[in-house]
């Protein structure tokens, strides 16, 4: 295996995603190749060690001669098994980019990178079963084997609450009288990131948001309204003002249903499509003009996501 990965190899659209698949025990969890920068072994880099770490929190290490967070995957999903001493000396970092934050995870082995489909993805809700649970989003089937892919913006945010932005502003009158009309189509897998989203919505005055946990359920909201749309002789933008879209769900991912709904008709006649994703850098902003979307974010920027949203629908500022 490569241990520098540059770039994405996907074409945009397709509704095809690749996961690096790493080992922690004898379990195997999947990690998106879009937020991986690289992967080396952990005994050729030293670690600082800093005062008060969170659970899970190694200390700090220089990736591209900038200071990053380590975070020790065993030790931050809670996992009792204990490392068997093949992998003491086989421990391997993967180094990830994604909510523009840089960090290193620690983890006992790497395989190899899969490519498959966002539909061949299963969500999980397991909460129950364990602790490291919570963080699991979904499977991939691989050959006879599963692979549990990790949701690491939730990690993250267990480790470090205070890097998620949760700030609002002031709203006027004429804004919370304009954006009470307006109706948006939001796409997120996430729940912590679609109740936050939700509330900020909420928070600035939108009263018609109609949530998704996947790119399929929501497309087939939209054809739903399209073919209303075209029974009373106007156009899925007389009826949905904005839709706003993760990247990375199951069923179909957020480029996929960009590309569906900017495809369907003149883009006079369809709504504008904001990608509001943990994935967003330079090649993903690339990919998402590629498939028609208006606007590109990275989240979680409770702030910016409404000025884009104003931005689109012509909400004037007080």
């Amino acid at each position: 295996m490569k241990d520098e990965l540059t770039g994405i190899l996907l074409k945009s659209g397709t509704n095809e995603v690749e996961f690096i698949e790493v080992l922690i025990g004898s379990v195997s969890y999947g990690i998106n190749v879009s937020k991986i920068q690289q992967v080396f072994a952990k005994s050729t880099i030293p670690v600082t060690e800093v005062p008060d770490k969170p659970r899970g929190v190694l200390g700090v290490m220089y990736f591209r001669n900038s200071p990053i967070t380590l975070v020790d995957l065993r030790e931050a999903l809670a996992i009792a098994e204990p490392m068997p001493e093949i992998y003491q000396d086989r421990q391997m970092v993967v180094v990830t980019r994604f909510n523009n934050m840089t960090t290193g995870f620690v983890v006992d082995g790497v395989t190899k990178i899969h490519r498959t489909s966002w539909g061949q993805f299963e969500p999980i809700a397991c909460d129950f079963i364990t602790e490291a649970s919570g963080f699991i989003v979904g499977t991939i089937r691989i050959e006879d084997r599963m692979v549990l892919v990790l949701d690491l913006e939730r990690l993250y945010a267990d480790i470090a609450p205070q890097k998620v932005e949760t700030a609002s502003k002031a709203v006027s009158d004429k804004e919370m009288a304009t954006r009470a009309n307006l109706k948006i189509v939001y796409a997120e897998d996430s729940r912590m990131v679609r109740r936050m989203t939700l509330q900020t919505f909420a928070d600035a005055g939108f009263k018609h948001v109609e949530a998704f946990e996947n790119g399929e359920t929501a497309f087939e909201y939209i054809r739903k309204v399209q073919d209303e749309a075209n029974k009373a002789g106007k156009t899925l933008r007389d009826y949905i003002d904005l839709i706003v879209t993760d990247i990375e769900m199951p069923r179909m991912d957020g480029l996929t249903l960009c590309k569906l709904v900017k495809d369907s008709a003149p883009n006079t006649h369809v709504p504008s499509v904001v990608v509001y994703s943990s994935l967003i850098n330079q090649e993903m902003a690339r990919k998402c003009k590629s498939v028609g979307a208006d606007e590109q974010l990275s989240k979680p920027h409770g702030t910016e996501i409404i000025d884009i949203v104003d931005r689109l629908c012509g909400v004037a500022a007080p």
